[in-house]
C-alpha cells in the first residue's frame, strides 16, 4: 500500500501560477474627456489617458477598457514607459478631434457624461475602475482629471475638472501631468498609511 501511495504522489505535478507583473498594478485611469466641445463631433473628441506610476516599462498588449454599455477598447502591443502617459482617442485627426494627437486610436466606444470605465489587464484582471454620476465634476469642454495618480479612482474627491486649455480650446492635459495635480496626503489617508506603515 505504501508503494502504491508513493507512486500516486509522484504523479502529481505542481504547476506554478503564471508570473504577475508587479509594475502593472501601477497603471491607472488618469483622465477622460466625456463631453468635448471643440471637436467636429462629440464622439471624435472623446479620449482617455492612462498613467504608469511605476519605475519600469509595462506592456499593455491585450489590455482592455470597458464602459457601462459593454463596449470595449482592446489595446495593441504598446509599451507604456515609466511615469509615462498613453492617450487613447476616437479620432487621429487634430483638425476634427479638438487638437490633440492620440497614441492609440479606437472605434465603437462611447464615453458618456455619467457611466463607468474599467481597465482590465491582458489576463482579464480588473486593474482600475471609475464609476461616475451627476455628482462628479464632469463638465462640457473639460476633462475629468485625477488629482493624484495614487489616489483611489473610485472616489469623486480624487477627481476634478481640468483648468488648462489644449488644442482648439477645450480644457485638459492629454499626455501631460494633470492641471489639477496635487502631491498631498490631505485627501488620501490610505495613501499616507501605505507610504509610512510598511
Amino acid at each position: 500500500m505504501a508503494a502504491l501511495l508513493s507512486i500516486a504522489l509522484s504523479a502529481v505535478v505542481l504547476v506554478p501560477a503564471p508570473p504577475q507583473d508587479p509594475l502593472a498594478t501601477n497603471v491607472v485611469l488618469n483622465e477622460f474627456m466625456a463631453h468635448p466641445l471643440a471637436s467636429a463631433t462629440q464622439a471624435e473628441g472623446e479620449w482617455i489617458e492612462l498613467y504608469n506610476a511605476s519605475s519600469g516599462w509595462v506592456s499593455l498588449s491585450g489590455w482592455r477598457i470597458v464602459n457601462n454599455r459593454g463596449e470595449e477598447i482592446v489595446l495593441c502591443s504598446y509599451l507604456l514607459p515609466p511615469e509615462g502617459f498613453v492617450v487613447l482617442g476616437s479620432s487621429s485627426d487634430p483638425q476634427r478631434n479638438g487638437g490633440y494627437q492620440p497614441d492609440i486610436v479606437y472605434s465603437g466606444f462611447t464615453i458618456e457624461d455619467t457611466g463607468s470605465l474599467a481597465l482590465l489587464t491582458g489576463a482579464g484582471i480588473e486593474q482600475d475602475r471609475v464609476n461616475y454620476d451627476h455628482t462628479w465634476d464632469v463638465q462640457p469642454g473639460r476633462t475629468c482629471e485625477k488629482i493624484n495618480p495614487g489616489w483611489a479612482s473610485s472616489l469623486s474627491s480624487s477627481w476634478a475638472a481640468a483648468i488648462d486649455a489644449f488644442g482648439d480650446g477645450d480644457l485638459g492635459t492629454p499626455g501631460l501631468e494633470n492641471s489639477v495635480f496635487q502631491n498631498s496626503f490631505g485627501q488620501n489617508t490610505w495613501a499616507f498609511i501605505k507610504a509610512f506603515v510598511q
